[in-house]
């Protein structure tokens, strides 16, 4: 009876760590696998963490067009305000405004968004969908992200659960929409 009782608890347990979603670690030298939305193309795109600390890069390739990083300083992963427009990256190296991010949200903007479930960036104003019926997986895996949709409905973000680095994973409705694919 014990051995069944084992097995159960164990299963259980088994069945509710995979239910869980998990939320990816993002470090230097994570490497994403992407999919690229310009104007009603798709280009596959390769997003490399170079660094998370001052300057924080964020390299990208896309194979036939070339290469680059994105540098963002100390303030804007802190408290930038809006996202790089890109719709053509420049090769080499782009560096940011203190006010500007690129992939990520800023970590100000984050705990806005945990507190009150909304925040302000690039003039728009975002809230958390709910009830949010549009879970994601990358990689095979559900991952832990915050859908946020804009007042006007036409951007949306899914934005991961991490604090210290609020990658966004997908979005819907900006000059670059990206779908992260996978994160090694």
């Amino acid at each position: 009876m014990k051995k069944i009782i084992t097995i159960c608890f164990c299963l259980a347990l088994a069945i509710h760590a995979k239910a869980q979603k998990t939320v990816p670690e993002i470090k230097t030298g994570t490497v994403m696998s992407a999919n690229a939305f310009v104007q009603g193309q798709e280009f596959p795109l390769v997003l490399t963490v170079k660094s998370i600390t001052a300057p924080v890069s964020i390299g990208w390739s896309v194979e036939g067009y070339g290469d680059g990083a994105f540098e963002m300083s100390a303030k804007a992963l802190e408290s930038g305000t809006q996202f790089l427009p890109v719709t053509q990256p420049a090769l080499g190296v782009t560096k940011l405004g203190d006010n500007e991010t690129f992939g990520v949200i800023s970590q100000a903007a984050f705990k806005t968004l945990s507190d009150t479930k909304a925040f302000t960036y690039g003039g728009a104003k975002f809230k958390v969908k709910t009830p949010d019926t549009a879970g994601i997986k990358i990689g095979g895996k559900d991952v832990d992200a915050i859908h946020v949709v804009s007042e006007d409905g036409k951007l949306e973000l899914w934005v991961l659960n991490n604090p210290s680095f609020p990658f966004v994973v997908q979005s819907v409705g900006q000059a670059t929409d990206i779908v992260i694919t996978d994160i090694k």
